[in-house]
């Protein structure tokens, strides 16, 4: 599978996560899905561990937006970077919300393809730029 043929895939990952909707995040990823945020220290395995992952990032963040800016894919991998933005709002673990905004924290996510789906995504993001924008870190 070529590049180009997946960047539909790719144009729907980030709009299912900038959409705050986990059942539309859920629809591109298999059942036996592991999804992984390096920075955060979470493994979800599954769906349904998937949905309650991104149920407490959308309520932590609920104007969360996601901005590909680069993507590559070769058989059945895939790498893809981006920029995300929003206010944290809500609390994550062991990160109370502080009501500041943030933007222009770039990451990028491994993906393994199974098909037309995602079997396995590995994120790894800015975070000390993350809290440093939301004051959980001295600038």
């Amino acid at each position: 599978m070529a590049s180009f043929d997946l960047q539909p895939l790719f144009n729907r990952w980030a709009a299912a996560w900038s959409s705050h909707d986990p059942e539309q995040l859920l629809a591109l990823f298999t059942t036996d899905c592991i999804f992984e945020d390096v920075p955060f220290g979470v493994v979800a395995c599954g769906q349904e561990e998937l949905r309650a992952f991104a149920s407490v990032a959308f309520a932590a963040v609920p104007d969360f937006k996601i901005e590909l800016t680069r993507s590559f894919a070769a058989e059945k991998w895939a790498a893809i970077e981006w920029v995300m933005s929003g206010t944290h709002q809500g609390d994550f673990p062991g990160m109370p919300a502080t009501g500041k905004c943030f933007s222009s924290v770039c990451g990028s996510s491994i993906l393994e393809l199974d098909s037309e789906k995602i079997r396995r995504e590995s994120d790894y993001w800015d975070a000390a730029s993350f809290m440093r924008q939301v004051g959980m870190l001295p600038s």
